[in-house]
């Protein structure tokens, strides 16, 4: 087979080089013809006055279509063939005598024109001659190209009919009688033998054959035992399989309580055949440590713990569970987070049960499943009691903010209503800001409750804004216009409701201090992530170095925006209304 690669290689490379040779003597031919075409050209320009000029520019195309011819012919043909000597004799005669004739003709010399009529035909002939000569040469080539093609078409031939013998007698008859063998076999008849065992492929195939069938032979017998056997693995595995996912299915649940575990681990004991157990924790290492839950009896409780104290079961957890079983009638699985083993489940084994590999391997798996439940329910526990002191925290800094400060100022106008009595005094004004400041603090406190109060549901934020839009243009009087362009831009739960916050009490400070006859709330975010709100309304506005005693409600904005780690800027003047603005980047952008 390789050789016949080579050969139609070289086929193919000889044709390839002879036919680009003969397709470049070709082009010599045509150059040759448009040689003579100049020539008789060059002769009717001369025998006109007019075109004499034109026949300058003829004879240097001319020239250059003979040098070319002249390359091409030595570069192809071997030095001193004939085709090289013509043409090399054309090229003399026109540079030692035609060229310069033909020149004095252009110039107008009588004697010169007459000479080249005469002899033009003379160099045509020779032009001509050049000419048959390459064909000769082409001709020869071609006559080669056929003779070579048809001793490889010949070598090809032969060694395919070489190559075919072969193949039917060291391959297909081969492979025929491996196939009736098989055929054999697939009837269930194993005392067939092929018959070609040599040393090639195929021997070693027969051999192998031979030995496989040998093989399915002596096994055929126990095949149904073992077919058997493996049913009894894959259910043991499936059932375990099915265990694991309803264990993983039941810890994983949200609710997850102290009950599901005890229901989760009666379910693995009877579904391994284990004894009661119970899950034992330590906290910072202290023991004894305390049982979480559990199904051991009263019995069993006093005799374990009896016989050895909790260190001893954490240690023994260490251990490998099938080690433990050696020697042992209980287990220590061990419960923790990471490197660190804070719990620890003892089992009990019932007699006549020993713990298996694959038991092992369900119990450290179940044992995996509950350590992450118990750390999963410390942890939501934690996060509900750091969510509740946060709430917690809010609510104090409120207060403080606002009404804490409101009855400390209240508390010093008691302080000189009653100072005004001892000396009695008009005590009309400062009951009167009594008054005032108990309307500010109700109202302040209305606005506590309804702010505690305000939730973002699960329609989002965006209906919680208009909620709030909408409920101060009830108030105001006027439709408060609404831009919010925070498509794709993502807000925290606590962003959102600091936002919310914002510019409500933006818009409970235009209510009670602005007498405005317009608002607007504009929120938008720029290409960086950076989100801005304005609240703009044309009130009357307000000196921001005189803030009025016993009003909060900038401060408060103030420490909304800190917390959003952003900036809150008023623009305001007396009579000319008030923007608040926030700048704030997202806590998913940081």
């Amino acid at each position: 087979m390789a050789t016949l690669a080579v050969l139609s290689f070289a086929s193919i490379a000889i044709s390839t080089v002879i036919a680009d040779d003969i397709s470049g003597r070709a082009n010599a031919v045509n150059v040759s013809g448009s040689l003579r075409f100049l020539t008789f050209r060059t002769l009717s320009e001369l025998l006109q006055p007019e075109k004499r000029p034109q026949a300058l520019a003829t004879i240097e195309i001319f020239e250059q279509r003979l040098l070319g011819l002249e390359r091409f012919v030595v570069a192809k043909a071997p030095r001193g063939a004939a085709s090289v000597v013509a043409v090399q004799d054309v090229l003399h005669r026109w540079n030692t005598h035609f060229r310069a004739l033909e020149i004095a003709a252009a110039e107008g010399d009588p004697s010169a024109l007459k000479q080249v009529a005469q002899e033009i035909p003379d160099y045509v002939e020779q032009i001509n001659h050049v000419v048959y000569l390459i064909e000769i040469e082409l001709e020869n080539k071609a006559r080669l190209l056929q003779v070579i093609q048809l001793a490889l078409l010949a070598c090809i031939v032969l060694i395919s009919l070489l190559t075919l013998w072969m193949l039917r007698w060291q391959v297909i008859l081969p492979l025929a009688r491996l196939l009736q063998a098989a055929t054999t076999v697939t009837r269930g008849s194993f005392s067939v033998r092929v018959e070609h065992v040599s040393t090639d492929e195929l021997g070693q195939l027969g051999r192998a054959f031979n030995k496989m069938v040998a093989e399915i032979a002596s096994m055929y017998a126990h095949l149904e035992d073992k077919v058997e056997e493996k049913t009894r693995e894959l259910t043991r595995t499936n059932q375990s399989l099915e265990l694991l996912y309803r264990v993983s299915q039941q810890l994983s649940a949200s609710d997850l309580t102290l009950d599901t575990v005890q229901v989760v681990m009666r379910e693995v004991e009877e579904a391994l055949e284990l004894g009661h157990s119970m899950i034992c924790i330590s906290e910072s290492e202290n023991f004894p440590a305390h049982v979480v839950t559990g199904d051991l009896t009263a019995e069993e409780l006093r005799v374990l713990c009896g016989q050895a104290d909790c260190r001893q079961c954490f240690t023994r957890a260490e251990a490998a569970l099938v080690a433990q079983a050696q020697s042992r009638s209980m287990i220590a699985v061990p419960i923790g987070d990471g490197d660190r083993l804070h719990g620890v489940l003892p089992i009990l084994l019932k007699d006549g049960h020993p713990l298996t590999q694959e038991k092992a391997r369900i119990i450290e798996t179940v044992g995996h499943h509950i350590s992450n439940a118990l750390i999963n329910m410390r942890r939501t526990e934690e996060k509900h009691r750091l969510a509740v002191l946060e709430e917690r925290s809010v609510i104090a800094r409120e207060l403080h903010d606002s009404i804490a400060q409101s009855l400390s100022y209240l508390q010093i106008q008691v302080t000189r209503l009653e100072k005004s009595l001892d000396r009695g005094g008009d005590t009309r004004g400062i009951a009167d800001e009594l008054k005032q400041g108990l309307n500010g603090v109700y109202r302040e406190l209305r606005d506590l409750i309804v702010t505690f109060r305000l939730r973002i549901g699960e329609r989002g934020f965006n209906v919680a804004l208009q909620g709030t839009v909408t409920e101060f243009s009830a108030k105001l009087g006027f439709p408060v216009r609404l831009s919010n362009a925070l498509s794709g831009i993502a807000l925290s739960g606590n962003e959102e409701m600091h936002v919310i916050r914002i510019i409500r009490e933006a818009l409970s400070n235009i209510e009670r201090h602005a007498a405005a006859q317009s608002a607007q709330v504009d929120i938008a975010a720029a290409a960086d992530h950076v989100v801005t709100v304005r609240i703009v309304d044309d009130g009357k506005g307000f000196d921001t170095r005189k803030t009025p005693a016993n009003h909060f409600g900038v401060n408060i904005m103030n420490d909304r925006a800190l917390i959003l780690d952003g900036r809150l800027d008023i623009e305001t003047a007396s009579g000319a209304g008030t923007v608040v603005t926030l700048h704030f980047l997202p806590q998913k952008y940081r």
